[in-house]
């Protein structure tokens, strides 16, 4: 196997894993001895990267290694499970589900051997070969005015579109919160068994994008919500059925119109509790305490599951936030602050 670019090209990954067969080399005594009493292992095919399989020559079996882990599938969270069965329990630091999927951990050199025989891991790589460069932050703290957001709704109807209410306005923050702040005010009645409300923002070259390059992106955002803890209502919970979304395109996301005459997004945002591969679930709008209707602030971030997406040829992204509601009735909300950012990788 040729020695690799240390900066792992993440949407080749499914090429790169395809890539010839290496082995094991020079293993001390007492390795040899541990691998000769687990006879389940077999060192061939390898999917073991070059500088993995470096570090592998010299360490033991138990001995922990900052590894992360390409799948060539989606892995759900049994699965995992069943992964933790056959190979041993792990601590997760961070899980892809974007661009590629899988997952880095310390992996001890008996779990990476393990791995190494399962049909749909695909490579298996030290961490610290993708290497994050450039870091771009973007904040947006509504001081003065909606910083370019942008707003729109999805998943209702064209017919009698008055009565879902739809509403977005920069405005100022319920009293409870700081009278004195304004936000980003997202409101509507779910008439149709769902409704998905949303912002978006663009960011580009003037924020240092550079094109067709692939970014890690985290979220990091806070909502001001009224919906009560546990309480019921017509379709659901008016704050566990309302799931709180965040995703980053290179197209901007659209609500259209369908043939159906129905409003739904261009892009894959899943359909209320279930994730699209452009936008994943951060949590929902349930408050931690307070059964009454007053609104308190809520954080939402993914920093233990960072976002990965590549951009267009002109260096363009898009964010999206926004809440993908089962609760048929009016969920009203401010989103008070966002800071979103951008890793090279």
């Amino acid at each position: 196997m040729n020695t690799r670019n240390k900066k792992i090209a993440l949407t080749l990954a499914a090429t790169i894993l395809a890539g010839g067969a290496s082995s094991f080399t020079n293993f001390n005594s007492s390795d040899a001895a541990d691998l000769n009493s687990s006879k389940e292992i077999h060192i061939l095919p390898m999917k073991v990267s070059e500088q993995l399989n470096n570090k592998l020559k010299n360490v033991k079996l138990r001995s922990q290694i900052p590894s992360i882990v390409i799948f060539n599938k989606h892995l759900s969270d049994k699965e995992y499970k069943d992964l933790e069965k056959k190979i041993g329990k792990f601590h997760i630091k961070n899980r892809y589900s974007n661009v590629l999927e899988g997952f880095s951990a310390n992996l001890t050199k008996r779990q990476i051997e393990l791995l190494n025989n399962i049909s749909f891991v695909s490579l298996i790589d030290l961490d610290s070969m993708i290497s994050l460069d450039k870091e771009i932050t973007l904040t947006s703290d509504f001081v003065k005015n909606s910083d370019q957001w942008s707003a729109g709704f999805a998943d209702y109807p064209q017919k009698d579109r008055s009565i879902y209410k739809l509403n977005y306005s920069f405005k100022s923050l319920p009293k409870e919160i700081n009278i004195n702040q304004k936000g980003l005010y997202l409101s509507g009645v779910n008439r149709s068994d769902d409704l998905f409300m949303f912002v978006k923002k663009k960011i580009d070259k003037t924020s240092k994008l550079k094109p067709n390059q692939t970014y890690l992106v985290t979220f990091d955002f806070d909502i001001a919500t009224n919906a009560a803890k546990n309480s019921m209502g017509a379709g659901g919970s008016p704050g566990e059925s309302v799931y709180v979304k965040a995703g980053v395109t290179n197209q901007e996301p659209k609500s259209i119109l369908n043939k159906d005459h129905f409003y739904q997004m261009n892009i894959d945002k899943g359909q209320q509790s279930q994730e699209g591969k452009d936008a994943i679930v951060l949590g929902n709008l349930s408050k931690s305490t307070s059964a009454d209707q007053t609104y308190e602030l809520k954080t939402f971030n993914n920093k233990n599951r960072p976002f990965l997406v590549k951009t267009d040829a002109k260096g363009e992204l898009w964010i999206i936030l926004g809440t993908d509601s089962a609760f048929e009735s009016e969920t009203s909300i401010y989103i008070t602050r966002t800071k979103i950012t951008l890793k090279e990788i």
